[in-house]
Order: C-alpha cells, then sequence, then structure tokens
C-alpha cells in the first residue's frame, strides 16, 4: 500500500470546545460508530480502545488502521448464529412483521389456506378478543371481504376511528364477547406454537401484526395529543420560542439549540431536516442554522432530540467512511448491503465483492452494485429481470380471469350463463364476482329469487368483465413491478396486440 492510513494525531477530537461536563464520554454512540466499519471486533478489546481514546470513534478507528498497516489484527469477537440476510431479528416466536405479513397475502397458496373454515372460525375468535362488541356476523362478512384476518382486523378498526353515530357501520352487541387469557396481549407471546396447526399459526401471526399497526396508530394519537398539550400549557406559562430556521414559535421543551457562545434554538423538525440534506450530501457534520454565521455544532445529549436510529446510522456511515477515505487506504471496496468495507484487487482482477460481515455475506457485482450475477453480464442481468418482471405481469393478467373453487381450489373460467357459478368437482356454490362462497340466488340482485338491489349482478357481459379485470390487474401489478425494480426497462413491461388479433377479435364479437 502506497499510502498509510492517518495516524491517531491527526483525527481531531469531537469534544473540543465543550465543557467538561459536556465531554461526559457516549459510550453507545462511540461504540456503534466503530462498529459500522470493524463489526466483529471483540466488545472487551473495543472497550479498551474506548477508554484510552477518550471515547473517540475516529481516533478508535484510525489506532485499528494503523495497527493493520504494521500486519497487527484485532481480536475478534466469536461468530454469532448466523441469519439469513432478510431475517427478521426481532420476531418474537410465532409472530411475523406487517411488511412479512404484506408479502404472505400476496402468495396465492397462503390465501388459499384461508379459505378454510377452520382459518375462518379461528380468525373470527381472535378478532372477538380485541373488538369484543362487534357483532360475530360483521366480522364474518369483514373475513369474507377482505380474505384474511389482517385485512379485516384493520378495516374494523378504521371504521371505529371513523365511527359516525348518525351512520354506524354496524350496531354494537349488548354483551361483550368473552375474552381469552390465552390471546391477551401480555400472554399470547407464550403461546406453544408447535401444539397448533398451520393454519392456527399463520392466523395468530396476523393477528400480532394487526395489532401491531393499531398500537402504532393509538400511539401515534396519543403522541398528538400529548404535544396539542403541552403547546396549550406552554402558552400559558409563556414558555415558548422562535425558531432561528423557520421562525415558528415553538414550546422550548420541544426545541433543540447549538453549543455557540450565543445560544440559537430551533424546532426539532428544522433540526432534523438539516440531518436528512446533511446525509443526502454524503456528509455528517451538522452545525448551527442560523442567520448570523454561527458555525457551532450540537452536543450529543441535544442530537438524541431530533436524530432517531436510522439517521443517527446514516451519519454515523458518512462519518465512517469520510475517516476511510482520509486514511488513504488504496481499492478500498464497500458492501451495497451493508456498511462494511475491506481493501479489495482490482475490478479488473475480481468483478465480485464477497462481504465478510458474518451478519451478511452478500456476493455483489461491484459494477452495478447489485447482488452477484456472474457470469452474466449487468446487461445479461437486467435484460433478465425485464424478462421475469414482465412474467410476473402476465401472471397477474391470468390470474385475474382464472376463478378457484374455495373448497376444493378446481380452477374455471366462465363463458355465459349466470354468475352462480357451481364446482364440477365438488358441487361448492359461489359467486363469479365477488369470488364469495354463496347458498342460493339471494347473494344477487334479482329481487324475484330473494335478491336485494345493489348486491352482485346474477348477469352481466362476462367478456367485457373479463378485459376489464385483466386491464385492472396489468395495470396494478405493473405499477408494483415498476417500483420494484426500477432499473427495468419500461418497453420490458408493454404488451402490444397486434392489429390482426384486434380484427379476429371484433369478428367475434360481432358474430356473438
Amino acid at each position: 500500500m502506497s499510502t498509510s492510513p492517518a495516524s491517531v494525531e491527526e483525527i481531531s477530537d469531537p469534544y473540543q470546545g465543550l465543557t467538561s461536563r459536556e465531554r461526559e464520554p457516549d459510550t453507545r454512540t462511540c461504540q456503534s460508530s466503530v462498529l459500522v466499519v470493524f463489526e466483529d471486533i471483540c466488545p472487551n478489546h473495543l472497550d479498551q480502545l474506548a477508554e484510552q481514546h477518550g471515547f473517540s470513534s475516529e481516533a478508535i478507528i484510525a489506532t485499528i488502521l494503523d495497527q493493520q498497516e504494521k500486519g497487527h489484527q484485532y481480536p475478534r469477537r466469536e461468530n454469532p448464529k448466523k441469519r439469513k440476510r432478510g431475517d427478521d431479528k426481532d420476531d418474537a416466536p410465532g409472530q411475523t412483521g406487517k411488511n412479512d405479513i404484506k408479502s404472505k397475502l400476496d402468495d396465492p397458496e397462503y390465501v388459499l389456506r384461508m379459505r378454510t373454515q377452520t382459518y375462518q372460525h379461528f380468525a373470527t375468535t381472535l378478532i372477538s378478543q380485541d373488538f369484543p362488541k362487534v357483532p360475530v356476523n360483521t366480522i364474518k362478512n369483514m373475513l369474507n371481504t377482505s380474505a384474511s384476518l389482517f385485512q379485516a382486523y384493520t378495516t374494523i378498526d378504521d371504521s371505529i376511528r371513523r365511527w359516525d353515530d348518525n351512520n354506524p357501520p354496524w350496531k354494537n352487541k349488548r354483551s361483550m364477547s368473552k375474552i381469552l387469557d390465552q390471546y391477551t396481549p401480555d400472554n399470547i407471546s407464550t403461546l406453544q406454537m408447535d401444539l397448533l396447526g398451520p393454519v392456527e399459526r399463520d392466523a395468530i401471526s396476523e393477528f400480532m401484526a394487526a395489532r401491531e399497526v393499531r398500537n402504532g396508530k393509538n400511539a401515534k394519537l396519543a403522541e398528538e395529543a400529548e404535544e396539542v398539550s403541552n403547546l396549550e400549557r406552554s402558552r400559558m406559562l409563556g414558555e415558548m420560542a422562535e425558531c432561528g430556521c423557520c421562525f415558528d414559535d415553538c414550546p422550548i421543551n420541544r426545541m433543540v439549540h447549538c453549543e455557540g457562545d450565543t445560544v440559537h434554538w430551533f424546532c426539532r423538525g428544522c433540526a432534523k431536516q438539516q440531518a436528512e440534506t446533511i446525509i443526502g450530501y454524503s456528509k455528517y457534520k451538522l452545525t448551527c442554522m442560523s442567520m448570523d454565521n454561527c458555525e457551532a455544532g450540537f452536543s450529543i445529549s441535544q442530537r438524541k432530540k431530533f436524530l432517531d436510529n436510522k439517521l443517527q446510522t446514516a451519519l454515523d456511515r458518512n462519518e465512517q467512511a469520510e475517516v476511510l477515505r482520509e486514511a488513504g487506504i488504496e481499492n478500498l471496496e464497500t458492501c451495497p448491503f451493508c456498511p462494511f468495507a475491506m481493501e479489495y484487487p482490482t475490478v479488473e482482477e475480481n468483478k465480485e465483492f464477497r462481504c465478510a460481515n458474518p451478519e451478511c455475506e452478500v456476493v455483489s457485482c461491484r459494477l452495478c452494485r447489485k447482488e452477484t450475477h456472474i457470469p452474466k453480464t449487468c446487461d445479461e442481468a437486467k435484460l433478465e429481470e425485464g424478462h421475469s418482471a414482465r412474467h410476473t405481469i402476465e401472471e397477474a393478467m391470468s390470474e385475474a380471469v382464472i376463478r378457484k373453487c374455495n373448497k376444493c381450489s378446481n380452477p374455471f373460467i366462465k363463458q355465459d350463463g349466470c354468475n352462480k357459478i357451481t364446482c364440477t368437482r365438488c358441487r361448492t356454490i359461489q359467486c363469479y364476482v365477488c369470488r364469495q362462497t354463496v347458498k342460493d340466488y339471494s347473494h344477487f340482485n334479482d329481487t324475484s329469487r330473494g335478491g336485494k338491489e345493489g348486491q352482485c349482478p346474477l348477469f352481466d357481459a362476462t367478456e367485457e368483465r373479463h378485459q376489464n379485470e385483466v386491464r385492472r390487474a396489468e395495470e396494478e401489478m405493473r405499477q408494483k413491478v415498476a417500483q420494484e425494480n426500477p432499473d427495468v426497462d419500461n418497453v420490458f413491461l408493454e404488451f402490444k396486440v397486434s392489429e390482426k388479433v384486434k380484427e379476429d377479435d371484433q369478428k367475434r364479437k360481432e358474430r356473438d
């Protein structure tokens, strides 16, 4: 290596200019910053370095780089149990995050498992635990309409939040449903999931994820109410100040200030927005935003008031990247999927980067910064992604037209006749429009057969329905695929029908 890393003395002290109280070591922040670069360092060794260097993460990193230049490696901790990338570390046994649940609901096989009576009955019981006054029939109807516990739960919760006494969505029961101890928030996480069947486990996962969404909404409402109350108290007590950036009047206890000789106050929103802008420019230093050329920064305690974990991590990464650049390490390569970086051969010698972070270990292409596609070129991989994305849209278009029996999953497509369909295999009756299982004609809008106006049509133009369903499915899936694959050329996602096909289609319509 032609250029040596920066020595410890060349790294500035991050606590320079602060008072003795402000120089109190922030162990967690220091260690988090070092772990961004050296994730496998021994914790005890890191503690020793932190004490030696006054909890300066920059000095610690420079020291480790100096030692590596001399051939001395830092002590490493024992490898933790490896997890696959994308695993949710915080999920409790039997619990699945809301993002995972939404992914499951897009899986046709998973949706079929939810069509069973076992699932419907168990889902009704679980939803009744949190909404004991909602009629059971209402819950069942929600399940039939939404086709999942998670969606039915959130729909009921949203309906209650928007409740209008003049136009209630349902009439509450006089007596509440029985609350079962094993499904209360305190006890449900202790259930022995291995004793339950797969359908029950799926339902409980959805139930816990739906509760998480509901708790998040409740917490947000409580926070908003507290902010309104705090604003009123501050105005009454005269504890308001003007933000030096947006010039709005804010409660002082909701503001942050710089550490200059003349203190400048700012609302947390402006301070956070500045941090986001700094991160966008790949920088990390946060300074005063006042108009009088104050260049002071913010103390660690003040930064904690407007920086969440995500922003702090991003700033730490930018800071460590700057430290590494200043260290002058040649051929430094970083992982696109985690903060890990290491010295690596040139791209001409090795086009793949094998991340050595035990929590990641993703092999990536150093040219396009995506997961490896070697021996294919980047262009060939991009082309393959386009074909895969197009195939996904085609499957969604086919799925929009093809119905499946709610009981035996026998696929079918109606050509003509009414929308009351009987399965040729198991004789289950269901509606071709909404795909629900029905008993008789009372489900439809034919009043002469027991139905009501406004319900699903008994007769309609089947071909027109198919065309609308296909068009809607194509558009929705194209938007989803485009969001998930921003690098795929839109040309791959377009479906063009030849003039010959259009002519044949028109002739067929005229014959019909």
